[in-house]
């Protein structure tokens, strides 16, 4: 238990000192050219959508799933993480409490990520996982859930189930187990991230939460990435694996 502790530490300072601001933005440039095809794949696609809108009174799914109590924030460990209502490629509406162990037997640990196109830093962290998601992982009760929260400047909801679709179709073909997520989605309402923010200012990308299926609570909330990252998360999700 010591040595996860030391090992989670490290992982977390490390992702700390490689964040990209979320809510002012990076305005960097860089851009890789699967990126570009997906951002420029459905530009015809609609007008953008706003990036902060008016909680809706339909926010709860129809599928009445089990799941635990929550409180008012979800941004640290210990915290009950709270049910993320996204959608998928096709536009379904889907959410967390599908892979909380009451509703899903097999699950056992969830990387939850809110990522972006643009985002630097989220870009490695792609490309991390498609070496992180092992197969051996995935039968063991892991499961990442990758939330692709649209550009730093804000989301363009009717542009997002094609690009979510775009980013699916590339990863799967050219990773076949490595890129099968549990899910490939994105937010319709920024409340559901903003609860997971790390202060009132704002947060950081790309933000990732890993998460005790079977009671939903927070192992190990972090934000950023960086360039030797992928080494210790192995690690560390091993020995979750193994403990829990």
């Amino acid at each position: 238990m010591r040595k996860l502790l030391i090992t989670m530490a490290i992982f977390v300072f490390a992702c700390f000192m490689a964040a990209c601001g979320g809510s002012e933005g990076n305005k960097e440039d860089e851009q890789k050219n699967d990126e570009n095809n997906i951002l420029n794949d459905d530009d015809a696609a609609g007008e953008e959508g706003e990036t902060d809108e008016e909680p809706s009174p339909d926010e709860e799914p129809a599928a009445e799933l089990k799941y635990p109590e929550v409180g008012p924030s979800c941004n640290k460990n210990g915290t009950i993480a709270h049910n993320v209502i996204m959608y998928d490629e096709l536009d379904n509406e889907r959410q967390l409490a599908e892979w909380y162990k009451e509703n899903n037997p097999k699950s056992k640990l969830i990387w939850l990520i809110f990522s972006t196109y643009d985002c630097p830093p989220c870009r490695v962290l792609k490309e991390d996982l498609l070496v992180i998601n092992k197969k051996e992982y995935q039968d063991a009760g892991f499961s990442v859930i990758l939330v692709m929260n649209g550009l730093l400047e804000g989301p363009e909801p009717e542009k997002e189930p094609a690009k979510i679709a775009n980013l699916k179709e590339m990863y799967t073909d050219e990773y076949p187990e490595t890129g099968q997520f549990a899910l490939y989605s994105y937010l319709r309402e920024q409340k559901v991230f903003r609860k997971y923010l790390s202060s009132m200012m704002g947060g950081s990308y790309p933000t990732s939460v890993f998460i005790d299926a079977s009671t939903m609570e927070i192992l190990e909330y972090m934000e950023g990435w960086g360039e030797g990252l992928q080494g210790q998360t192995e690690n560390m999700i091993e020995m979750l694996l193994e403990e829990l």
